[in-house]
C-alpha cells in the first residue's frame, strides 16, 4: 500500500506535467492518478516514462465538467492503494517547510480525515513567455498571505474516510471524521484564513503573459472578462518574494539548486530518472469509466438547487438543501447554506436551530460563526454580531467578511464614528481587490455615505456613492443620492449631470424634477471653488 499519492485532472498540459511529477516525486509522492481529459496528445504518450517506471497510472475521462466525476472515481477505484490521497492542479506545487518531505509533514496528521492546505497565489514575475526554467524558477512573487483568494484551500485526504468531493477544493467526510488546517484547527468549506507556517500551495496561477492568453482563449467567452481582471489582480498584489521552494533543494542532501538555476528542471528530472515503484496490484481502467450512481445522484441535486436558486424559488431550494443535508450531515457547511435560507423566508426560529445543530457538532468553528455573525444582524441583535465578528477577528485577523460584519454591528448600534473609522478603508481595499461577499460592499457603501454626510462630509461621501453606482450602474436612487451630496458640496454641475442621468432612466420622476429646479444655471462654479478663491 502506498502512503501518498496525488489526483489530477488534466487536458493539454503535458507540456507541464514532467516537471509537477518530478518535483513531487522529490517530496516523496509514492504515485500519480491522472485523468486526460481529451488532451489532443495522449498522456499515454508523453507520459510513456513515468508509466513504465511505475509512477503514473493514466484514465481516459472524455467530456465536459469532469473534475469532480475524476475525482470521485478516484477515490473509488484507487483510495485503497494509498493511505493518503491529494487533488491538486498541473499549475500547483504542495511545499513542506517544517520537514525534509510531504510524508514527514502528514505523519502528524494522521489521526485527521484530511489535511487542508493553504493556497499562495503567484504572479507573472514579469514574465511575457513561457520561461524555459519552469515554473519553479520562474515564478518567485506571490500575494500576501491576507490576499483574499489566498483563502482558498486544497486537500490531502484519506480514503477511508472520505465519502466524496464536495468541490475541487474541499470534500465531505463520513461521520466523526473532518480535516484540519496545519494547526489542526478544524476546516469546513472551500475557504478558510491563510496559515502557511508548516506546508503551503504555490498556485502559478498567472504564469506568463502568454500563457494567460491561451488560457483566456480556451474557456468560454462569457468568463474572459472575468477572468482577465482576476489575472490583473493577482500580478498586481504579487510583490512579496517567496523562494521557499528553492530551499527545499538545499536542504536536502543531494538536491541542490543548480548552477544556473534555470537548470533546475532537467536537475529534477536527473535526480528521480532511476527511480522506480512497484506496479500497483489491480487493474485498472483503460478505455471507459463508470461512475458512481450516489455522486451522481448528489451532483444532480446541486445542479437543481442551482437552477432554483437562479429562478429564486426559494421553497425549492430548501426542499433539495435538505436532502442535500441527509445525505452528508456532516458537512456543517450546509446548516449554514440552510439558516442563511430560513432568514431569507423569514424563518429566523428555523435559522437558529440549523445553527444550533452546526454548533453542537463543532463548537466555536470558523464557519459556524459567520453564520451566526450574520444571523444577528439580520434579526438586529447587533451587540451579538459584535461580539461574534470579534471571535472571528480572533480567528482571522485581517478577514474581509468579518471586518464588514463588525461595521455593520458599528452601524447597527450608532457607533457611526467607528463604522466609518474600519469600513472606508475596507471598501477601499475591496474596489482594488474584490476583497467582499457579493453585496456586501454595495451595502456598506449606501450606509457609510450617509454617515459621512451626517457628519457633513459631503465629498466623502460622494466618493463612496460614485462607487457604488460603479458597482451598480443605473441605480435610480444612487443618482439621486450622489446629486443630492454634490449639491451639498456646492458641485452643483455634476450633480445636474446626475439628475439628468436619473431623469433618463425615469423622465416623471417628481422628486428629480423638484431636484432639478433647485439647481442653479449648469455654468454655476462649486462652492468648494469659489471658498478656496
Amino acid at each position: 500500500m502506498d502512503y501518498l499519492s496525488l489526483c489530477l485532472i488534466c487536458k493539454d498540459e503535458n507540456d507541464y506535467l514532467p516537471e509537477w511529477l518530478d518535483y513531487h516525486i522529490l517530496m516523496g509522492v509514492d504515485r500519480f492518478y491522472i485523468y486526460d481529459n481529451e488532451s489532443r496528445v495522449s498522456l499515454r504518450t508523453s507520459l510513456s516514462d513515468y508509466i513504465e517506471r511505475g509512477w503514473v497510472v493514466v484514465v481516459d475521462i472524455p467530456g465536459k465538467a469532469m473534475q469532480l466525476y475524476a475525482y470521485d472515481h478516484c477515490l473509488q477505484i484507487f483510495g485503497a492503494q494509498t493511505f493518503w490521497l491529494g487533488f491538486i492542479d498541473t499549475d500547483e506545487f504542495l511545499v513542506p517547510k517544517t520537514a525534509p518531505g510531504l510524508k514527514e509533514l502528514l505523519k502528524d496528521y494522521e489521526q485527521y480525515a484530511g489535511l487542508a492546505v493553504s493556497s499562495l497565489f503567484f504572479g507573472s514575475n514579469g514574465h511575457q513567455s513561457r520561461p524555459l526554467a519552469g515554473q519553479v524558477a520562474s515564478y518567485t512573487t506571490r500575494s500576501h498571505d491576507t490576499f483574499k483568494e489566498n483563502e482558498l484551500l486544497k486537500s490531502i485526504v484519506q480514503p477511508a474516510y472520505t465519502v466524496m468531493p464536495n468541490s475541487p477544493h474541499d470534500f465531505i467526510f463520513v461521520e466523526n471524521a473532518w480535516c484540519v488546517n496545519e494547526r489542526f484547527d478544524r476546516v469546513d468549506g472551500q475557504r478558510y484564513p491563510n496559515h502557511v507556517q508548516k506546508i503551503q500551495l504555490n498556485h502559478y496561477y498567472s504564469r506568463s503573459n502568454q500563457e494567460i492568453d491561451q488560457k483566456l482563449r480556451r474557456g468560454n467567452s462569457g468568463d474572459i472578462a472575468w477572468a482577465r481582471r482576476r489575472f490583473e489582480v493577482v500580478n498586481a498584489v504579487s510583490t512579496v518574494e517567496d523562494q521557499a521552494i528553492l530551499r527545499l533543494f538545499t536542504a536536502n542532501p543531494g538536491s541542490s539548486v543548480p548552477d544556473p538555476i534555470t537548470n533546475l528542471p532537467a536537475h529534477m528530472a536527473q535526480l528521480t530518472r532511476h527511480h522506480c515503484v512497484d506496479p500497483l496490484d489491480i487493474p485498472y481502467p483503460s478505455v471507459a469509466v463508470e461512475f458512481r450512481s450516489t455522486f451522481s445522484q448528489i451532483d444532480q441535486i446541486k445542479s437543481q438547487m442551482r437552477a432554483a436558486q437562479d429562478r429564486h424559488d426559494l421553497a425549492e431550494f430548501r426542499r433539495l438543501l435538505l436532502l442535500r443535508i441527509q445525505a452528508a450531515p456532516n458537512y456543517l457547511v450546509l446548516y449554514v447554506t440552510l439558516s442563511n435560507l430560513c432568514i431569507e423566508l423569514d424563518d429566523p426560529q428555523a435559522a437558529w436551530q440549523s445553527l444550533g445543530e452546526a454548533w453542537r457538532r463543532s463548537p466555536n468553528n470558523y464557519v459556524i460563526l459567520v453564520g451566526m455573525a450574520f444571523y444577528f444582524l439580520k434579526t438586529d441583535n447587533f451587540p451579538l454580531a459584535e461580539n461574534t465578528s470579534r471571535l472571528l477577528l480572533g480567528i482571522a485577523p485581517h478577514d474581509a467578511t468579518a471586518l464588514a460584519y463588525l461595521t455593520c454591528s458599528f452601524l447597527g448600534l450608532g457607533r457611526y464614528d467607528e463604522a466609518i473609522a474600519l469600513g472606508v478603508p475596507l471598501l477601499e481595499l475591496d474596489w482594488q481587490f474584490n476583497e467582499l461577499p457579493d453585496g456586501m460592499g454595495l451595502f456598506l457603501a449606501r450606509q457609510l455615505a450617509a454617515c459621512l454626510q451626517q457628519n457633513h462630509d459631503y465629498i466623502g461621501a460622494a466618493r463612496l456613492l460614485e462607487q457604488a453606482l460603479i458597482l451598480q450602474s443605473g441605480d435610480l436612487n444612487l443618482l439621486i443620492a450622489l446629486a443630492n451630496v454634490l449639491h451639498l458640496a456646492g458641485d452643483e454641475k455634476n450633480a445636474r449631470r446626475r439628475l439628468l442621468e436619473a431623469r433618463a432612466l425615469e423622465p416623471g420622476n417628481q422628486l428629480v424634477t423638484n431636484l432639478l429646479k433647485q439647481l442653479g444655471p449648469s455654468t454655476s462654479t462649486p462652492r468648494a471653488q469659489k471658498e478656496r478663491r
